[in-house]
């Protein structure tokens, strides 16, 4: 009897151990990253992708970026955009989104907020697959939009 008891004990003991283990019992690992895009040699664009999941956004730097306005196009500039950021179930996938930001513009080696509302960042969607390697983004500011795609380094 006292064998029998002890080996239930055992048993008891031993899934105790085995479900504490579990995957579903470890919580969310916080992602910090810097991703660069590829290079384009016609523009020099390119982006810089700030993703923190500890923080309520994270952010995109975006180098000599070009806007069209009608059928005029903006000097080439450089501007950053803080947006809340979301990961997919695999950690793979970080989506920005937003609207109603006020984006900081680079002056020298400062960056300034704009705090004019004619500059507010409208309907930004943008996409970067760390597995694939690619980025998708589109917004509107200060009267033009803007789209681009293309590879991460």
């Amino acid at each position: 009897m006292k064998k029998i008891f002890t080996l239930l004990f055992v048993v008891t003991m031993l899934s105790l151990v085995f479900s504490a283990c579990g995957k579903d019992n470890e919580p969310d690992k916080p992602v910090s990253a810097d991703l660069e895009s590829a290079y384009d040699n016609e523009t020099d664009l390119h982006f810089l992708f700030a993703i923190n999941t500890e923080k309520d956004s994270s952010s995109i730097y975006m180098y000599n970026i070009v806007f069209t306005i009608g059928e005029a196009q903006s000097p080439a500039m450089s501007i950053r955009v803080d947006a809340p950021l979301t990961v997919d179930k695999t950690g793979n996938v970080f989506t920005y989104a937003g609207t109603g930001m006020h984006p900081y513009m680079q002056r020298g080696s400062t960056m300034m907020q704009l705090t004019d509302d004619r500059y507010l960042v409208t309907n930004l969607t943008c996409t970067v697959d760390t597995k694939n390697r690619t980025y998708d983004i589109a917004f509107d500011c200060h009267g033009g939009h803007f789209a681009d795609s293309g590879k991460l380094k």
